[in-house]
């Protein structure tokens, strides 16, 4: 079924293309074009060598980055490692270290993602990828990203559109940015979220639109998917 949904994508796209306009195409990155749990993992990885506590080395020796879903605190307490100072030092250590240009290049692509993406580029649609990061800290590291894994980057018709800084609010950020996609007027053929929240925006914001939801996991506190989001597990076709 999303092996369809996704062809149909493509065949929408020509239809725009064929009649002389201009189609879009939304992508979120982390959690749908893009898996960043190798980030975290990593991060892990370095915290455990510095903090120098043996049954953490071997909890994270055993982990890989399928075995995370949101917060990897959790994940540490449920294989038995359950230092409170510990998690704490680990929280502040993580935080220093993900949102940041360097470590984003640990990410990977999402199954079929970086193919999806450019097919959608190669016939003609402008490839909007809008995405909870921002500038002044991790613009460089996510276009070297996006570049080094093959996505489409730096070709014409390819938008990256971050958070203008870290304090600005994803809901505030993703309001302004539906306004900046009507703006360009060219007809939105289908988005891509993990985030229930984010893809109930744009769904309802361009209910014309094909609005899927990546199911790779989404934080704790989501609203309820809309019934109108189209679900995959990823773009492998």
């Amino acid at each position: 079924m999303s092996a369809e949904k996704l062809e149909e994508v493509l065949t929408r796209i020509d239809a725009v293309v064929a009649a002389g306009g201009v189609p879009l195409v939304i992508f979120d990155l982390d959690g749908t074009l893009l898996d960043n749990r190798p980030r975290t993992i990593r991060i892990l990885r370095e915290f455990a060598a510095e903090y120098g506590d043996g049954a953490l080395s071997s909890v994270v020796e055993g982990l890989s980055a399928d075995d995370f879903r949101y917060d990897v605190r959790d994940l540490l307490r449920a294989r038995g490692w359950d230092d409170a100072d510990g998690l704490e030092a680990f929280f502040s250590f993580w935080w220093e270290r993900f949102f940041t240009d360097g470590y984003v290049l640990s990410d990977r692509a999402t199954a079929g993602a970086v193919a999806f993406a450019g097919a959608c580029w190669e016939r003609g649609a402008v490839v909007y990828y809008l995405t909870g990061r921002h500038v002044g800290g991790m613009e460089q590291g996510t276009a070297a990203s996006l570049t080094a894994l093959g996505f489409p980057m730096y070709r014409g018709r390819v938008v990256l559109h971050l958070k203008p800084s870290f304090d600005v609010g994803d809901a505030e950020f993703k309001d302004a940015a539906v306004a900046d996609i009507r703006s360009m007027r060219g007809p939105v053929i289908a988005s891509f979220e993990n985030e229930p929240g984010h893809a109930n925006l744009l769904a309802e914001s361009f209910p014309d639109a094909a609005s899927f939801l990546v199911d790779t996991g989404h934080g704790p506190s989501a609203p309820a998917p809309s019934p109108a989001l189209i679900h995959i597990d990823d773009f492998a076709t």
